[in-house]
């Protein structure tokens, strides 16, 4: 709790005398936070796979761009990224089967492969999380850790819920908060100090069909943050096509080094904005 009002504390200097709703705690007989964290859980809603096209603003002390990209995400831990550059041009790809990964410059045709670590995204894109916990992300769900308890939950006036869960020390290591929907909307892991890991808002959610029919609501915009590196990242979907599975060759590059040849299969480009979300 402490570390709450810390938190707060700039904010109620900000707003001096104005109402600001702290939130208060939920009966324990509230069906909410049980049901919505077992949905979150389960991921029974959650897409498998999604192929999408999307533009990615990141900042970090030594790295910064904005730039479209095509995006290929499967659980539970395949992603290939193709980075785009002037007028749509193939500028590089990183690919994961989640246990090799293979990043491709088309500027002078470098490629470079190894096996997958959990510094791999932070050394090439500044992006702080390891490759599950960013497909994880890219899908609009998290995983929760089985050993933590839940604690008080809260409440807000405008209908959304907070739910903390702690460790065995009592610490708070998970933190999240819902819509009055019960769709994810802010979700942050914190380490065994209690220190700020990540932070995820995810927002601007769409209606999407699955393969055998059923609608899910997908966020089309997500944003992450890395307080103990200084950095974000802002990633906006442009067009989401949600797959049951994806085929094996979008994550491996089958190019010999120093080659401006693209071999691979790649995402489809004739998708329309219109039949891949509808806005709700």
């Amino acid at each position: 709790m402490i570390r709450g009002w810390v938190r707060l504390w700039p904010v109620l200097l900000f707003l001096g005398c104005r109402t600001l709703d702290l939130g208060a705690p939920l009966e324990p007989a509230d069906p909410r936070p049980k049901a919505w964290l077992s949905a979150l859980a389960s991921r029974g809603l959650e897409p498998q796979a999604i192929r999408a096209r999307a533009r990615l603003d990141l900042d970090a002390p030594d790295l910064s761009f904005d730039r479209p990209q095509r995006m290929a995400v499967e659980r539970p831990a395949r992603l290939r990224v193709e980075i785009l550059g002037l007028f749509a041009q193939l500028a590089a790809v990183v690919v994961t089967d989640g246990h090799r990964y293979q990043v491709y410059d088309a500027r002078d045709g470098d490629l470079q492969e190894g096996p997958v670590d959990s510094s791999l995204l932070w050394r090439f894109a500044r992006i702080d999380l390891d490759p599950p916990r960013a497909v994880e992300l890219l899908l609009g769900s998290v995983r929760l850790s089985p050993e933590l308890t839940t604690g008080t939950s809260w409440g807000f006036k405008n209908g959304e819920v907070s739910v903390e869960r702690f460790d065995a020390k009592g610490v708070v290591r998970e933190d999240y908060r819902f819509d009055p929907k019960g769709r994810l909307i802010e979700a942050s892991h914190f380490g065994p100090d209690g220190a700020a890991l990540w932070r995820a808002v995810f927002e601007d959610y769409r209606v999407l069909d699955r393969p055998n029919g059923m609608k899910i609501d997908f966020p089309y915009e997500i944003e992450l943050n890395f307080p103990r590196v200084s950095a974000r990242a802002r990633l906006r979907y442009s067009a989401v096509q949600v797959e049951d599975q994806l085929p094996d060759a979008l994550f491996k590059l089958d190019l010999p080094k120093k080659t401006s040849s693209f071999q691979t299969e790649r995402i489809p480009e004739d998708w329309s904005r219109s039949d891949l979300g509808a806005k709700r």
